[in-house]
């Protein structure tokens, strides 16, 4: 936790001006060009691999990466992600959706380690006795 604290005030004290600056400029006037799905696993900085700046797209992190199928969109009334498709791709426009996962994702392996029943069961009752 210290190094996080650390580094909130490095960027307040040598990042945070240029910061506001771009926060400004595209205030106004954004142009986002994708809407960007991705792993919240702290691994992934979809930034920094694609060299993005603020303003450039909307970025979405769950685990796994997920994009629920629309007709599960009906039920939901408080979903990110359908949220971020209609933000993006409705009133802004955007023609881009990226769905960006990474290797050994823990959320995909647990889905896909799930399909076994004897694991499954395993797993259900260590979340029933929670």
């Amino acid at each position: 936790m210290d190094r996080i604290l650390k580094g909130v005030m490095k960027y307040r004290n040598c990042h945070r001006e240029g910061m506001v600056k771009q926060f400004q400029k595209v205030r106004d006037h954004p142009e986002p060009k994708a809407v960007f799905f991705t792993c919240m696993d702290s691994r992934m900085i979809p930034t920094r691999f694609t060299e993005t700046n603020v303003g450039d797209m909307f970025v979405v992190r769950n685990a796994g990466n997920i994009v629920p199928h629309s007709q599960h969109f009906a039920d939901e009334l408080t979903m990110c992600e359908p949220a971020a498709l209609e933000l993006g791709c409705v009133v802004n426009d955007i023609r881009h959706v990226i769905v960006c996962g990474h290797s050994d994702c823990k959320a995909m392996n647990l889905l896909y380690a799930l399909k076994d029943e004897e694991f499954a069961s395993q797993f259900y009752d260590i979340a029933s006795s929670r």
